[in-house]
């Protein structure tokens, strides 16, 4: 059984979703806040003095229900001094019984946006893809 956007890698699908948002916050808190919360592989700031700033974190998380890792890439842009967009993707080698995903990379994309929430940030979602691929549109 093959989901609509998975690919197929070795033994099983890849599955994925994705989330763009804008969050009420500066860049330097908003990474601060998800590089210490999702960040245990890597997280690194980009930009020079008096450009917008970038980043990128990237995590991982075992989730039972798929027996793997899910990886997480979230990528970071300053929009103003106030508001920074996210583009977050969830997804990973692996899924349960009949190649489904049961939920895990939406699960682990809206972890994000409940954490910021969670922390005092207000965000708006723009984009939200459940299983996302490079042939899915991004507009």
């Amino acid at each position: 059984m093959r989901a609509l956007g998975s690919v197929f890698r070795g033994e099983c699908w890849v599955t994925s979703h994705y989330l763009r948002c804008t969050v009420n916050g500066s860049f330097e808190k908003v990474f601060q806040e998800l590089g210490a919360e999702f960040g245990d592989i890597y997280a690194r700031r980009f930009g020079k003095a008096g450009e917008p700033k970038a980043g990128v974190i990237l995590g991982e998380h075992y989730f039972f229900r798929v027996e793997n890792d899910a990886a997480l890439l979230i990528t970071l842009e300053e929009v103003s001094g106030a508001e920074t967009r996210l583009e977050i993707i969830a997804c990973a080698a692996g899924s349960g019984l009949l190649g489904l995903s049961y939920g895990a990379h939406d699960s682990y994309v809206h972890t994000v946006e409940d954490s910021l929430t969670n922390s005092g940030f207000t965000v708006q979602v723009e984009q939200e893809t459940s299983y996302f691929g490079r042939s899915g549109s991004l507009g």
